[in-house]
């Protein structure tokens, strides 16, 4: 495959699809306070919600926004925490044409100084791999909840030749040529290698169908983490499970309580009820 091809192909897998945020939390996303910072030269437009003492960081996932978000951080200001969700470089209202999980970092960690420190982090798909690459960077956070993450970048870019329909070979040339793009070798980067240094406690929901995230990764990221506990879930697909009042009420609780396991009395009372739902 020639350079011309294997960088169209690089920009086609780096450049993210615009979405608007969903009709029902368009009211909960206006009463939000609006800032704007510069991430990288690049306007990035935040969203704050609450006063309280916990501050939370909500990350939204490849091709999302800001209101994919709004149920969750509604929920967590109604549980006395202050929220803030950012539309992350190249989606939403954000500048950006091409982004990347080193772009989500970038933004995680602009967010943790501008608006931190941060007790949590609540993190959806690939913004839950960009969480991990900024705790690695120093990012310090008491609490973490993953939704349906991207935890494995060989399963990433292996799902991203099919996607393509190019030969294994073929996307393994586009991957060294984002890598080149980027500075940084995946491999390096590869969440559940990074989780052995991290001593946050860490709750993952994942759906066991997920088309665009196997639980395997997942049940592997948990794994290595230490404090880590998983909570699967069923039928509620890759973005539908951040409303699901289940999910919601377990991610609440776990950033809520004090003390305890991961799964303790408040995540206990949702429990794995949200199974077959």
């Amino acid at each position: 495959m020639d350079t011309d091809i294997t960088e169209k192909l690089r920009r086609l897998a780096f450049t993210p699809m615009r979405t608007q945020p969903p009709n029902a939390t368009r009211p909960i996303l206006e009463q939000a306070a609006k800032e704007v910072e510069v991430v990288d030269g690049g306007k990035v437009v935040h969203y704050l919600w609450g006063e309280g003492e916990r501050r939370i960081l909500l990350v939204h996932g490849w091709a999302g926004n800001a209101g994919h978000l709004t149920v969750l951080a509604d929920a967590l200001v109604r549980a006395g925490c202050a929220v803030v969700v950012a539309d992350l470089p190249g989606h939403g209202e954000s500048e950006g044409g091409e982004s990347s999980v080193i772009h989500f970092a970038r933004a995680v960690e602009a967010a943790d100084a501008r608006f931190g420190p941060f007790h949590a982090v609540v993190a959806h798909s690939l913004g839950a791999a960009a969480t991990t690459c900024a705790m690695s960077r120093g990012v310090s956070l008491e609490r973490v909840v993953f939704v349906n993450p991207i935890s494995s970048y060989t399963s990433l870019w292996r799902r991203s030749g099919e996607v393509m329909q190019v030969s294994p070979e073929a996307i393994g040339l586009v991957r060294s040529r984002a890598e080149e793009w980027l500075g940084i070798s995946f491999d390096a980067i590869e969440p559940a290698v990074a989780a052995r240094d991290f001593t946050s406690r860490l709750l993952v929901v994942h759906d066991e169908n997920d088309p665009e995230s196997p639980i395997t990764d997942s049940e592997a990221l948990v794994s290595a983490w230490g404090q880590a506990e998983l909570m699967r879930v069923r039928d509620l697909g890759h973005t539908k499970v951040l409303r699901d009042d289940a999910v919601v009420r377990r991610v609440v609780g776990f950033l809520t309580e004090d003390g305890g396991s991961a799964g303790g009395p408040a995540a206990g009372a949702a429990g794995d009820g949200a199974a077959g739902r």
